[in-house]
């Protein structure tokens, strides 16, 4: 499968790269994730020229990784800078390939493509993840399925009041008021609910006594599949019932073509200082998409049989809009992409190379 390789991606939460190594695969490709001497998070190709042994296995020293099997030593760019075997020669076939990263919102982003590229590219900013005032949970799983089905689940939120009752209530999909909108590269899926009876999730938040809510849930992707998710519910019964708001963040990165690391989190303004209420969120939350999401994705995907969405000529309904508009772009960029490699290696007098983790 060929995917956008100029774009951040995110790679892990913060709190992740603590102490030791994280090996985690992108686009196909085996990395290693850990942190230098500054703090500052390092990745590298997991495979060590030699004899392509994990170097998440080794030992981090400082600036460096020792790779667990010959121990040769490579720095932070990648570069051999010891080799424990006869005269210590380091010949440029020993280093590894190095990945741009940045820190933002308590996310860690990756660039698997052009590294002269990544510094002219923002990443994707969720600012709400560290807002003053706000509690935020986030979570992470990985997903057996093509991670374009998971971003068509979450541009599409009809699904809910099938799959899922703790955030939906019965009839709510045929109340939602959808339009898709688009800003140049960027899709907005706009669902408003006006009228409706509260949701399961929104009585941990509002109280059990407010029955009848105004309610709106906005997904706005950005490629690869990046995605801000906005969730509001307003008391109607009783009128002064209050309002609660969240804002989620959906982060998908392809591990392989049928597999995808799910990075999620909720920032709430209400409620903050509530254990419980958050142990439930949390429950809730993960449960939604590891118990009702993933199961119908993944036999989605068992029935395609690795054909192409798009080439099966699926049926469509008014809110697949959103969805097909982030596909288009997201082919288009890739398409983009390839084009641009080809022309690059032509002129450069050599065939267009297959994307690989030696690149």
């Amino acid at each position: 499968m060929t995917f956008l390789r100029n774009a951040w991606y995110a790679a892990a939460w913060s709190s992740e790269l603590a102490d030791g190594a994280l090996a985690r695969t992108f686009l196909d490709e085996p990395v290693v994730l850990f942190r230098g001497e500054d703090g500052k998070a390092v990745a590298l190709a997991d495979m060590c020229p030699h004899r392509f042994a994990p170097l998440s296995l080794g030992r981090i020293g400082g600036d460096t990784i020792r790779c667990p099997y010959h121990g040769l030593v490579f720095d932070k760019t990648g570069a051999c800078v010891h080799n424990p075997h006869g005269r210590g020669v380091r010949p440029s076939s020993l280093s590894v390939r190095s990945y741009p990263v940045l820190e933002r919102d308590s996310v860690l982003w990756i660039w698997m493509g052009d590294a002269a590229l990544a510094g002219a590219t923002p990443a994707p900013s969720f600012a709400f993840l560290d807002k003053d005032g706000w509690a935020t949970i986030r979570g992470m799983l990985g997903v057996g399925a093509n991670y374009e089905l998971v971003t068509d689940n979450l541009m599409d939120l009809s699904h809910a009041e099938f799959l899922h009752p703790f955030i939906a209530p019965e009839g709510s999909a045929a109340g939602i008021r959808y339009r898709a909108e688009q800003d140049d590269d960027r899709v907005a899926a706009i669902h408003d609910m006006p009228d409706q009876p509260n949701t399961p999730l929104f009585e941990l938040l509002l109280g059990k006594t407010v029955t009848r809510i105004d309610g709106y849930a906005n997904t706005y992707w950005e490629a690869p599949a990046n995605m801000r998710l906005e969730t509001c519910a307003t008391a109607i019964e009783p009128a002064d019932g209050g309002r609660a708001e969240m804002l989620q963040a959906h982060l998908l990165t392809p591990e392989t073509e049928t597999s995808t690391h799910y990075f999620w989190a909720i920032s709430r303004d209400l409620c903050l200082d509530d254990p419980e209420l958050e142990a439930m969120l949390r429950f809730g939350i993960d449960a939604a998409f590891r118990n009702e999401d993933e199961p119908m994705i993944q036999a989605v995907q068992g029935r395609m049989r690795g054909r192409p969405l798009m080439d099966m000529s699926p049926a469509l309904l008014p809110m697949d809009e959103a969805a097909v508009r982030a596909r288009r772009i997201l082919a288009r960029r890739i398409a983009e992409e390839q084009k641009a490699r080809a022309v690059e290696a032509r002129d450069e007098g050599q065939p267009a190379a297959h994307t690989c983790a030696a690149e």
